[in-house]
């Protein structure tokens, strides 16, 4: 009697030539191709720069200089006093001169931001879900959920720990770069892309035989729910290669692409590819195939040496910041993108015997548009020992019965400038019991 042919053998043999058939995916998680006739995306975009390790604002937006009878809380307050650009204060310290007189005015600075932990993966957590708790997707993921869920690159992540989905769509992780050429066109020799990697008839072999074994594993009544949705999942994201291979198209060459940057921070080298991920993700971007995107600059955890660490940091972050906007100008999509830069939490309002700065609940962020209706402002505020302090929502200034600001008042104000409140809501992630704050009114500001 001839061997009943299982599942298993069968699955065998569908990985064996899936290896042919499916191109290079490995290095990223949960990839999607476009299906067939899909429109590049030409709507709003929304990029985060995750500042990793925790931020002194205290030596960017948020400037304070030493109080009397107090232990000192920056050195640059003992020969300076903050800057000023428009309504927006900063410390004098690293590019930050340069950085807010061109920006100041496509800005609003929140300050006082209360991420009520001094636990990094708790902060992250917060700070870019807008909750302390999970189950909620990231700003990222919910703005590609509600916007492009059909693009193959509708989020993708080039850096840092925020990654929060919650169910709404997968990402694609690129942790090298260099490779999105070789992803774009998985079917043909990486050193020579004229050419197939393998001669052309045995790769339409390969693909016939993966679609045929896919088709019959899918009519066995064998299958798990969970390898049936699998199948599914995969059978769609080889139904059409069209936009992975409009991608390459729109990549830099290997000249053109920005590379890793190393800088002296005191005696220790610091490195980074951020302009690296920028551009990858501006590439994404302007391929039409994808609406949001994360970036992260590490090394802000700075308990020891902690000026000379945030000095070079924070110079290579306005450094990079204007290589973001002005590459975005030169691909036609600055008009269309809204960065949001954040941390973990921030640094204590003292330094420590290593001459650093510990872990501390307050931070800030910067919330950037070209020419923003509502730049050149500064919502919430802290104290001159960085407490934070309460505001009233509606008129934003300092108020004894106010509110004290979380990362969720953020999300919440985002959520609805982006007009997916909605979206969240009828996907049972919105924010709920959170006030609403003025945060983009044009004629609201916090003086303090």
């Amino acid at each position: 009697m001839p061997k009943r042919k299982t599942v298993a053998t069968s699955r065998r043999n569908f990985v064996k030539s899936m290896a042919l058939g499916a191109g290079a995916l490995a290095s990223t998680t949960g990839f999607r191709v476009m299906a067939s006739g899909s429109s590049p995306y030409v709507g709003k975009l929304l990029v985060t720069l995750e500042l990793n390790g925790g931020a002194d604002v205290t030596q960017l937006c948020d400037p304070k200089v030493n109080t009397p009878g107090e232990l000192k809380i920056n050195n640059w307050a003992d020969t300076a006093d903050p800057g000023e650009a428009g309504n927006i204060l900063f410390a004098p310290v690293a590019d930050n001169f340069n950085f807010f007189s061109r920006f100041g005015s496509d800005m609003v600075v929140v300050n006082g931001v209360d991420a009520q932990t001094n636990s990094h993966d708790t902060g992250r957590l917060f700070n870019w879900t807008g909750s302390n708790a999970e189950g909620r997707p990231s700003l990222s993921a919910l703005h590609a959920a509600a916007n492009s869920p059909d693009q193959p690159l509708a989020y993708s992540v080039y850096g840092g720990n925020t990654t929060r989905t919650a169910g709404l769509l997968s990402y694609n992780r690129f942790d090298d770069i260099s490779r999105l050429r070789e992803l774009s066109q998985p079917l043909r020799n990486p050193w020579s892309p004229e050419s197939f990697a393998r001669p052309e008839p045995e790769i339409l072999e390969a693909q016939r035989l993966t679609r045929e074994s896919a088709s019959a594993l899918l009519a066995s009544a064998d299958l798990t729910p969970r390898q049936r949705k699998s199948l599914t999942t995969f059978q769609s994201a080889r139904a059409d290669r069209e936009g992975l291979e409009k991608l390459a198209g729109f990549l830099p060459t290997q000249d053109e692409l920005q590379q890793r940057e190393e800088f002296l921070a005191g005696d220790d080298m610091f490195g980074s590819n951020l302009k690296q991920q920028m551009q990858a993700a501006l590439t994404v971007m302007q391929s039409g195939l994808g609406s949001s995107a994360d970036l992260s600059l590490g090394g802000f955890d700075s308990h020891e040496n902690h000026d000379a660490i945030h000095d070079a940091l924070y110079t290579h972050l306005a450094d990079a910041i204007t290589f973001f906007w002005d590459y975005a100008e030169k691909l036609g999509l600055a008009d269309r993108i809204l960065l949001v830069v954040g941390s973990d939490f921030g640094r204590t309002n003292m330094y420590n015997d290593g001459n650093g700065k510990d872990h501390w609940p307050i931070g800030s962020y910067m919330l950037m548009e070209q020419g923003a209706r509502w730049g050149n402002r500064v919502v919430g505020a802290s104290d001159a020992l960085h407490f934070p302090l309460k505001i009233n929502p509606n008129s934003l200034d300092v108020s004894d019965s106010g509110i004290i600001i979380t990362p969720a008042h953020v999300h919440r104000a985002v959520q609805n400038y982006l007009g997916i409140d909605d979206f969240a809501a009828a996907n049972g992630v919105a924010l709920t019991d959170v006030e609403d704050i003025a945060l983009f009114s044009s004629s609201k500001q916090t003086r303090v």
